[in-house]
């Protein structure tokens, strides 16, 4: 049996040593580490995605022409916007069909922590630093900085809209109307454009803790990436008006 083995091993062996490893298919070299998964030998060659956070960096950046040649033909570029926080520039497709990812501008910022809820003094800190001062922020924040709950006897909800005794003053106290739905501004895209509105329900729970629920669906969305595209169109329009530049949204 061992023998058997042994001749089994030794023919595995030959067999192997035999086989073509590197093959020549349209002018382009593979070797093959498997004997089913081929790898070309010198592939185009990608350079890693330039990060940046901002819109306007983005548009520094290709109206700069930072990374061409002097005398190069000027490529042209695809610039889509992908989202309300990302936006990302790419190259044509090369004779493999692949693009390269150029550059990102990609926004980082803190966000609202929605469907939660937060004690009063959180809530009104978030209200105030992650959201524009609108009217009806004025309104959501007065009422959450006015709570007064003692056994939640105070909170008359009916299923669509909520009252909550309020302070007023050093010791008044009356009912008051809570702000829902709300028109509300928050920071959720670039800051170059204006930061769309949407429909938020204000909530309140028997323990004086408030919470924000989106209620427009994500239509806000769409919105963003409008503007953005309408913002990149305005700012790089010699570049979109030569054909060097095509902005998707």
């Amino acid at each position: 049996m061992s023998e058997n083995i042994k001749d089994a091993i030794q023919y595995g062996v030959e067999l192997s040593q035999g086989q073509q490893v590197v093959h020549v298919i349209d002018g382009k070299t593979f070797y093959d580490r498997t004997k089913a998964d081929l790898k070309e030998v010198e592939p185009i060659k990608y350079a890693a995605t330039l990060t940046i956070n901002s819109l306007t960096g983005l548009i520094n950046y290709l109206k700069s022409k930072f990374d061409e040649e002097a005398d190069a033909v000027q490529e042209e570029i695809l610039l889509h916007v992908e989202s309300p926080t990302s936006v990302i520039a790419y190259s044509k497709l090369n004779s493999d069909r692949c693009r390269e990812s150029l550059v990102e501008a990609k926004m980082r910022m803190d966000k609202f922590n929605y469907g939660y809820f937060m004690d009063s003094e959180q809530f009104i800190i978030n209200i105030q630093s992650l959201f524009q001062r609108e009217k009806d922020a004025e309104a959501v924040l007065k009422c959450a900085s006015g709570i007064r709950i003692e056994g939640g006897g105070d909170l008359y909800d009916n299923g669509i809209s909520q009252q909550v005794s309020v302070k007023q003053g050093a010791a008044t106290i009356q009912k008051a109307e809570v702000p829902s739905p709300a028109t509300l501004k928050p920071y959720r895209t670039f800051l170059e454009i204006d930061q769309p509105e949407g429909q938020f329900i204000f909530r309140i729970n028997k323990h004086g803790e408030c919470a924000l629920f989106e209620a427009d669906g994500g239509i806000w969305k769409n919105h963003a990436i409008d503007q953005i595209k309408e913002y990149l169109t305005s700012a790089l329009k010699d570049e979109v008006g030569s054909g060097q530049i095509t902005i998707i949204g």
